[in-house]
């Protein structure tokens, strides 16, 4: 997946103004209304704020991954945030330290399908350190864009479809804590 066809410079912030969960939430959708990605603002902060009252979006790696699905979604999109000093996000063992925060915008239509594949890609790239290094080392937009452009890894022959165990990571935290414990596995790693 085409990690950059669903984002744009203007839609990536480095070292934004807002630290909490809700503030963040509440100011990265404003630049999805203006990019004409959400059509109701309020909506999608709604949706994005129930979603993250049903189970954390924290997934290790100083990594959070907020989402709505709500048909204020005009087409599929991320948001990304990254901070130098960590904030607090809600884990599945508590807070945990974040610095990397990805808004997904999805229809409800892309929920089972697009979702699921930018989830994968984002955190399969992301369990690559030279990646995630290149990104948290960003000062510019067009560095972390280009941190974004590396190749998905490629999965090892004898790993599982990514598609089989990624959707479960919305499911349940015990299947989240799996992953979050076996993610280089899944996408090709050791």
């Amino acid at each position: 997946m085409n990690l950059l066809a669903l984002t744009h410079p203007d839609l990536v912030f480095i070292n934004p103004p807002h630290r909490s969960p809700e503030a963040l939430i509440r100011w990265l959708a404003e630049p999805l209304a203006r990019q004409k990605i959400i059509s109701d603002e309020e909506t999608f902060i709604q949706s994005v704020l129930q979603r993250e009252s049903e189970g954390p979006t924290a997934l290790g790696e100083a990594l959070a991954v907020p989402h709505g699905k709500t048909e204020a979604v005009q087409q599929a999109a991320f948001c990304l945030a990254l901070f130098d000093d960590p904030i607090r996000w809600p884990g599945l063992d508590g807070d945990e330290e974040v610095r990397m925060v990805f808004l997904l915008a999805i229809p409800p239509a892309e929920a089972g399908s697009t979702h699921m594949q930018l989830l994968t890609t984002l955190t399969c790239l992301l369990t690559e350190d030279r990646v995630r290094e290149r990104l948290l080392a960003a000062r510019t937009r067009e560095e972390a864009m280009s941190a974004l452009s590396a190749e998905e890894p490629q999965k090892q022959d004898d790993a599982p479809e990514r598609s089989f165990l990624i959707p479960v990571v919305l499911g349940s935290i015990a299947t989240a804590a799996f992953l979050q414990a076996g993610l280089s596995w899944v996408c090709g790693g050791s």
